[in-house]
């Protein structure tokens, strides 16, 4: 019989698992010095499944994915050359210009967009009525900060994604293609982003079109690794 559970960002029923927050905490810090002039640290880990449902997860996903483009749009404009045109850094008319005011507030939309969807202040049924951050107040996690744990899996700069405590539906040999395919897919886009400076530096059109691909080969890495 499934068990149902009360998912922690909405209060609606929730009997899937692989929906869930999965919150990490570290403590007990310990940094020594190596003997190649080095410095290891060692802590303690731990990981709280904080109940999700599944709309919850994609709006949680929508707003993550909102986000990379509010980013990606205000560069984007500046690789295309509007910023310079805006600036008057090249000689231009007052169409060119006014052509650039234009393109600066649809490049300042997406911002606006995530704003409004991390408030929740559209009536999306979609959208997540709380942020992924509403997960640090759940009781389990809240006991485990008095009790002398910090949040993030790790200590800075040694922060990753927290390990699933549950890990029977990552087990097996089904999960391994997902993980090696998700990886492959990180290493695209950040090589993307190399590519998108480089471009960028160059005064290349392109650069715009390569930060594109590296923002979607991000999202397809999240969606594909199963420990992302």
């Amino acid at each position: 019989m499934t068990r149902l559970r009360q998912c922690w960002f909405c209060a609606d029923e929730t009997t899937a698992t692989r929906h869930d927050r999965v919150v990490g905490l570290h403590r007990d810090v310990e940094s020594s010095p190596t003997w190649y002039l080095g410095v290891r640290t060692k802590w303690q880990s731990i990981s709280v499944r904080v109940p999700r449902c599944e709309r919850c997860h994609g709006g949680h996903v929508i707003a993550r994915s909102m986000l990379a483009v509010s980013i990606a749009a205000p560069i984007a404009y500046a690789a295309g050359g509007e910023l310079d045109t805006l600036l008057g850094i090249p000689p231009s008319t007052s169409a060119d210009r006014v052509h650039s005011v234009i393109w600066a507030v649809v490049a300042c939309l997406p911002t606006l967009a995530w704003i409004a969807i991390r408030q929740a202040w559209l009536p999306w049924r979609r959208l997540a009525p709380r942020p992924p951050r509403h997960a640090r107040g759940h009781p389990a996690v809240q006991r485990l900060r008095e009790d002398g744990w910090r949040y993030r899996p790790g200590p800075f700069p040694h922060w990753r994604n927290a390990k699933d405590p549950d890990l029977d539906h990552l087990s097996g040999p089904s999960a391994r293609p997902r993980r090696i395919l998700g990886c492959i897919t990180g290493l695209l886009g950040l090589a993307s982003v190399v590519v998108t400076v480089v471009l960028y530096l160059r005064d290349s059109e392109l650069a715009a079109l390569f930060l594109v691909i590296a923002f979607g080969l991000f999202f397809l890495s999240s969606k594909i690794d199963p420990e992302v």
